[in-house]
């Protein structure tokens, strides 16, 4: 199971009449050092034993039951699982011999938690199967605190096997009775662990706002409570859980709380596990700053990271765990000569470690790291730096003098972990080892041993039916396939790979830094390199109809991952399924640009035809260049000649093959977009044809962009029900220590909408969120039209609608109009977001657009790319909306009208292009 599922599990205790205080102690300690256990570099991700929930109420046992139970305990604390497992066996043995129902069920819930460790899933059901029968068959002490005690640890254990198997909702809801449960037995960490493990649960499913309202019940529940200690490692928790759900602000100042506690109440351990926490989350704010191209910040917080870090390391527990992650950090961000000082003291810690999970996985991140700096390879593959920091720091690769440790001894220390995964009975454990093995095999060219290791390593993955492991070496065979020639195989391993992300996608969703799982690094070259084969030809011929099909359904799937990548969230029940744009409009072509390093590949669908394809021989750097400047010069409005150059270049990769058969099919009115990467920057109304001298525009086309076929209800707009919400903000603001210009035009904006369809007003202080809600619940509107500051990027904490006294975030305005579609009949059709903008040079930024749309379950959104304060905006907004009452007229003709209409007064393309139709264009 995936490190990334919401888990606040908790471990062993017994219950008893009177603790001794040792055991007691001893418990303590395990939760303390279990809670800190995992180790969280890159891409090996370590299952930690759970926490300890509070103190023992008392049910006797004999001493033998409790000398197994404090064997277990020891075993379990140190990661030997297995060994922990044959010995509470023996334990529940004892406890059937003296008719002791509850401690046997509780032990049974033990090693529940101990077979899901080791990925023995058929024995973790069967263990918590068992205890729930034992406890459903105690009617006479149900209402005790004991019972009631035992029976909520159960569920919990229960909702985290029930959520590894991918059963999400029954997880919600045993996790929701496990919280209630604890309530009534008294226990507040067990009712704070699952109230996190819930609101986390609710956050992969998509349901945003009960997850953050979860997520501040249970701050406010921590504020409040007296016990230190239990303050400061709930405070903890909850930092670490609103960073997987990529609440990375909050997880700083929630970990920082933590770390206030700890220092103020001297509580070493967990202050040691606050820092390192903190350390995490700062890297993955530095991880966000470096992929929408923001160097200070990404600056600012690695250093932050690094000496959060090197504190934790003064803690003696963590030592080991915070140098590991600061080795793989600086690897990570280039700085090879310190990476090099650090890893000769981490592997004299190495040394004495005794044979354990978190032995294992500690030895496998140091391989890694130590693989990382090895001179003359292209490691690209093992994501030891993302794509953009390698870009950056190309000249910067590491040194030989920087690298102590050899190839072959890297092969002997993961050779080692394989033997001590196999002595702990650890398949998980074994198959990474296995691969990693492989892969290093990869590297220098032993294709042999790679592929053997490799292959052995994929089918432990599949024993333990743990797909999260499984997909990376599905794509190490594809990889390995690919170098020997043998493309047909490729394709194939490159096909399971991209269908197991598909079955793992809830624990791929979130942001989380402990296993550096990078959307772009991992998820995203997979389904690029099966396009890339699947297009691969030789010299004149072209790809199979099937091929060129399976090629466009990839980059459809890899959107929509892509786009659930951004929100954090499972759209899987909003897709579209079987949704096919041709045959909703068959007035409609249908354009996939492909970006692959080495070419720009271009799929068309037009209506009646077979699918069209052409290459251009051109690379991924000039592409991205070509599209990064050609967005700098249409903002800088006074290099028009430039604008041309650089649109023209466009035109020619994208339309240009594709104008004959254009012409040819008279019948085509709309051209669909499903835009890449770079190009989603850029408007496609700009795109000039030198030839004939006239940008995109001016032709006889109507453009929609959309992120995915399968997103969007395709239905045509219902115009006879077309009632406008207006509202905006004109007057100089500062909110949120922001400083907001005035816009001048917005009144005169909403008077235009205003004067041409039945609308609503809300002008700046009546923009509220409270009254904007109301008005939307009402249900009255089918149309949202927002005239305000707004910003679109990969940072969702910098994506945001200004209102009148606050900035509504993405979730916010997902909140609101969510409303209005509870009933399809009430949803909204079109939202209209004007004066906002797009990050520059932020890829995903668009994403915010669909991604709005999507999750509130609007059918269209019309924004701009960048911000035109100018009267020209309140023009086009007219016109579009006097083309949307005539009948027949889709959205994106409406908008081609429109702009065609403004370019009578404005030639500069500044002015008319920057707005976009996402979404349905019906």
């Amino acid at each position: 199971m995936s490190s990334k599922s919401p888990l606040f599990c908790h471990p062993i205790r017994l219950l008893r009449k009177s603790a001794p205080r040792r055991a007691y102690q001893q418990i303590v300690r395990l939760s303390l050092i279990a809670l800190l256990a995992l180790i969280t570099t890159l891409s090996v991700p370590a299952l930690s034993a759970q926490p300890i929930e509070g103190t023992a109420q008392g049910i006797s046992q004999s001493s033998n039951a409790n000398l197994l139970l404090q064997q277990g305990i020891e075993l379990y604390e140190t990661g030997q699982f297995s060994q922990a497992i044959e010995v509470w066996q023996q334990a529940v043995s004892a406890f059937v011999t003296q008719g002791d129902s509850l401690n046997q069920a509780l032990l049974l819930r033990y090693l529940s938690l101990a077979y899901q460790h080791l990925g023995q899933w058929q024995e973790a059901e069967g263990a918590i199967a068992n205890s729930l029968n034992l406890l459903n068959n105690q009617v006479q002490t149900a209402n005790t605190q004991a019972y009631l005690d035992v029976f909520a640890k159960v569920l919990n254990t229960q909702g985290r096997l029930q959520w590894a198997q991918g059963q999400w909702s029954e997880a919600l809801l045993t996790w929701n009775k496990a919280a209630a449960t604890y309530e009534k037995a008294g226990n507040k960490t067990g009712v704070i662990g699952s109230l996190i493990n819930h609101a986390q649960a609710l956050q992969s499913l998509g349901l945003t706002s009960q997850a953050e309202a979860e997520l501040q019940k249970i701050e406010l529940i921590l504020n409040q409570q007296s016990n230190s200690e239990l303050k400061a490692t709930g405070l903890q928790n909850l930092g670490k859980a609103l960073r997987q759900v990529g609440k990375l602000r909050q997880s700083q100042a929630v970990l920082l709380k933590s770390r206030t506690v700890a220092k103020d109440f001297q509580l070493s351990k967990a202050l040691g596990s606050a820092l390192l926490e903190l350390g995490n989350t700062e890297r993955a704010l530095g991880n966000r700053a470096s992929a929408i191209g923001q160097e200070e910040d990404e600056k600012k917080h690695t250093q932050a990271a690094i000496a959060f870090y090197q504190q934790a390391a003064d803690s003696p527990p963590l030592k080991l765990h915070a140098q590991l992650n600061l080795l793989s950090l600086l690897v990570e961000t280039g700085q090879w000569s310190e990476a090099a000082k650090l890893q000769s003291t981490i592997q004299g810690l190495m040394v004495s470690l005794p044979v354990s999970q978190t032995t294992i996985y500690a030895r496998l991140n140091f391989a890694r790291s130590l693989t990382c700096l090895q001179p003359n390879l292209d490691t690209s593959a093992f994501s030891c730096m993302s794509r953009a920091r390698q870009e950056k720091r190309r000249e910067q690769l590491p040194q030989q003098t920087l690298v102590p440790v050899s190839s072959p001894e890297i092969a002997q220390i993961l050779a080692d972990t394989v033997q001590q995964a196999r002595t702990l009975k650890d398949r998980r454990a074994e198959s990474y080892a296995l691969g990693q093995l492989g892969g290093l095999y990869e590297l220098t060219e032993q294709w042999s041993a790679a592929q053997e290791l490799t292959q052995k390593a994929l089918l432990l993955a599949e024993e333990s039916q743990a797909p999260d492991i499984r997909y990376r070496w599905e794509w190490q065979l594809g990889r390995l396939w690919e170098k020997q020639g043998n493309r047909k195989r490729a394709i194939l391993a490159y096909k399971e790979a991209v269908k197991t992300l598909k079955s793992v996608k809830s624990d791929l969703l979130t942001i989380d830094s402990e296993v550096q799982f990078s959307f772009r690094d991992n998820v995203e070259p997979i389904h690029r390199k099966l396009v890339d084969l699947l297009l691969r030809t030789e010299e004149s011929s072209e790809p199979s109809q099937s091929d060129l099909q399976e090629a466009i359904e990839v980059i459809d799937s890899l959107q929509l991952a892509e786009l659930e990548n951004f929100l954090s969230c499972n759209l899987s029940e909003r897709v579209q399924l079987n949704q096919e744009g041709d045959k909703v409009d068959q007035k409609a072509a249908f354009i996939y640009p492909i970006i692959l390093e080495n070419r720009l590949e271009v799929i068309a669908k037009l209506p009646g035809q077979p699918l069209k394809h052409h290459v251009n021989s051109v690379k991924r750097s000039e592409v991205e260049k070509t599209a990064i400047d050609l967005r700098s010069y249409l903002l800088r409005r006074n290099r028009p000649e430039e604008v041309i150059k650089n649109a023209t270049q466009v035109y020619e990769w994208l339309i240009k093959p594709l104008e004959p058969d254009l012409e040819n099919t008279k019948e085509v009115k709309t051209l669909v977009f499903v835009l890449d990467g770079v190009l989603r920057n850029i408007p496609m109304s700009v795109l000039y044809d030198g030839k004939r001298k006239e940008y995109l525009m001016q032709k006889p086309y109507a453009l929609a962009l959309v992120p995915g076929l399968q997103l969007f209800d395709l239905r045509p707009l219902q115009r006879e029900r077309l009632e406008v919400l207006i509202a905006g903000v004109s007057e100089q603001r500062q909110v949120e220590q922001r400083t907001f210009s005035a816009l001048p035009s917005v009144p005169e904006e909403l008077q235009e909408v205003g004067n041409i369809v039945p609308s609503e007003s809300l002008l700046n202080p009546k923009f509220t969120e409270a009254n904007l809600q109301q008005k939307i619940n009402s249900g009255a509107f089918s149309a949202v039209h927002i005239a305000t500051h707004g910003k679109f990027s990969s940072d969702p904490e910098e994506t945001y609608i200004l209102a009148y006294d606050q900035l509504l975030k993405s979730s916010d305005l997902n909140n609101l109009l969510r409303i209005n579609n509870q009933s399809p009949s009430r949803s909204v059709e079109l939202l209209v977001l004007s004066a906002c903008e797009t990050a520059q040079g932020d890829n995903r930024a668009t994403l915010g657009l669909a991604g709005i749309a999507v999750r509130a379950g609007a059918r269209s959104v019309l924004s701009t790319l960048w911000q035109v304060s100018d009267r020209s905006t309140a023009e086009l907004m007219g016109q579009f909306y006097k083309e949307l009452t005539k009948p027949e007229v889709t959205k994106a003709e409406a908008l081609h009208q429109a702009q065609l209409e403004l370019f009578k007064q404005y030639k500069a393309p500044y002015y008319w292009a920057p707005y976009v139709l996402v979404g349905n264009w019906l």
